[in-house]
């Protein structure tokens, strides 16, 4: 064994924070200068974007646009360069491209895994899509998972301990009385709770999706263990903090007479009483669900895990060929053999028979049944049909959207199709199935008039060889009883590489 190989651990993610910061590189090399012929910052632009969409996660303001960074930009810089409010446009849409490539593709980066030996890659989103205006055709962005990091890496500490180290902060401003600042803390405390409880979904997701062996169970045990630790002691340094709060709240209220700049902190501490008391409910809630995917979707995973082991025993191999090929006792045969075998049988005659109801026919009679209808092949073409047109009207709505973009995401949807077709259930199986057969190869399903996606894509132009559906994150609500995750739903001319 190589001394050095416990350095190799976790090669793949120190990497992938690592290309993070890719991007500040490759737009510094931008050469695109002002009106004056002078060079722009793109270096310093790109950080003042990011720090841009957390400062409005903070805000909770979600409608951020192109042309909303546009007037921000210009608000900023334009001191130093000579631009038009064209210009501004042009490069709040060059970083935001950047962020997050029209093609739909995430940033990509390659390269040799001396963990693995293997060629490998990472890939990564710094901006995603929050939502859509419809109305005026205006999408909305915010900064992705990657993005958050890459910002909390700038402050020299990761996303996982963001919380625990804003109550250290947040502690430290208390009891200094610089409340202003505790407020800010804590607004910044909510959006990595936020954040947590994206992991824990896309954790719970990829539990019930990826856990084929044991090795990948302990893993995925081993991280979600990690996540409960960490919860139950920022939990406890919540509490403690809160009994701080109350503590000094219970000060003010003592003091009979309040000067002006008292009342103005007794106010302030009231605030920052609530908004506290608000992230750490929100807190106590992914404490909850941490303990739900440690106990339920572990175990269920666990135990599918071990039905998959005995569906795919093969007991001549494992069993008969080893006690035939190698020379072991008698008594040794029977001891591996044992725990496979199954229990014995033996029929026997009842006594409680005589009592039993009896049924008596006469010679040559026939013995009558239950007679269960089968489904006539007519029956199924039919079913079938009738489903190929459901999916081709479903389809319908959503090609012509498709095809000018290129993509679209179920999010920026909204309920059009819900609104269309009172047919939810169908609707929420179009996507299920979609994603599920994702990559779907155009041209082999034109070929197939059983498909039941035939009918649908039949009629896509032959410039487009596969259509693609990616989990994002977020939910869409088709209706009061169905949700499901938001997609982004891609037509493309080539079959895609990373098959997600």
């Amino acid at each position: 064994m190589n001394r050095y190989e416990n350095i190799l651990e976790g090669y793949k993610e120190r990497v992938g924070r690592i290309a993070l910061f890719d991007l500040f590189y490759a737009i510094d090399k931008k050469q695109k200068t002002d009106r004056e012929g002078r060079p722009i910052d793109h270096f310093g632009v790109y950080l003042l974007t990011l720090l841009f969409f957390f400062e409005n996660m903070l805000q909770r303001n979600k409608n951020i646009s192109v042309r909303t960074l546009a007037q921000f930009l210009k608000e900023m810089i334009h001191h130093q360069y000579v631009l038009e409010e064209q210009d501004y446009l042009d490069l709040a849409r060059s970083l935001v491209e950047a962020m997050r490539p029209p093609s739909g593709r995430r940033n990509r980066r390659e390269f040799y895994n001396y963990e693995t030996q293997k060629d490998d890659f990472i890939e990564y989103s710094i901006l995603k899509v929050s939502g859509w205006d419809k109305e005026n055709n205006v999408q909305y962005y915010a900064l992705d998972e990657q993005g958050l990091e890459l910002i909390f890496a700038t402050k020299e500490y990761f996303s996982e301990f963001q919380i625990s180290i804003s109550q250290l902060i947040l502690r430290k401003q208390l009891e200094k009385g610089e409340f202003v600042g505790a407020l800010r803390q804590i607004d910044e405390m909510r959006v990595g709770v936020n954040t947590i409880k994206e992991k824990i979904i896309q954790i719970k997701h990829e539990v019930q999706r990826n856990i084929v062996s044991d090795e990948t169970y302990e893993r995925y045990k081993d991280l979600v263990d990690d996540i409960n630790r960490r919860l139950k002691r920022e939990h406890e340094e919540f509490e403690e903090i809160g009994s701080f709060v109350q503590e000094t709240k219970s000060h003010y209220e003592r003091s009979r007479v309040l000067s002006d700049k008292d009342q103005s902190a007794f106010s302030m501490v009231i605030r920052i009483d609530n908004e506290l008391s608000d992230v750490h409910h929100l807190h106590s809630g992914l404490l909850q669900e941490s303990i739900e995917l440690k106990m339920i979707a572990l175990e269920s995973a666990r135990e599918s895990l071990y039905f998959i082991g005995l569906s795919s025993f093969n007991f001549d191999q494992e069993i008969v060929r080893k006690m035939m090929t190698l020379p072991m006792p008698v008594e040794e045969t029977e001891v591996i053999a044992h725990p496979y075998l199954g229990l014995g049988r033996a029929k026997i005659w009842s006594p409680m028979a005589l009592f039993a109801p009896q049924w008596i026919k006469k010679d040559g009679e026939e013995t009558g049944g239950h007679i269960f209808l089968e489904l006539g092949e007519s029956a199924k073409e039919k079913s079938l049909r009738v489903q190929q047109r459901i999916y081709k009207q479903i389809f319908e709505e959503v090609q012509p959207i498709l095809e000018k973009q290129g993509q679209i995401h179920l999010q920026e949807l909204g309920n059009h199709l819900t609104e269309k077709y009172i047919q939810v259930r169908e609707t929420y199986d179009f996507f299920i199935i979609l994603h599920q057969m994702s990559p779907v190869d155009l041209r082999a399903i034109k070929e197939q008039p059983d498909h039941v996606f035939y009918e649908a894509f039949k009629e896509l132009p032959q410039e487009y060889r596969f259509i693609q559906a990616l989990e994002e994150r977020g939910l869409v609500a088709l209706d009061s009883n169905y949700e499901m995750r938001n997609m982004e739903i891609t037509l493309l001319d080539k079959e895609p590489i990373n098959h997600e």
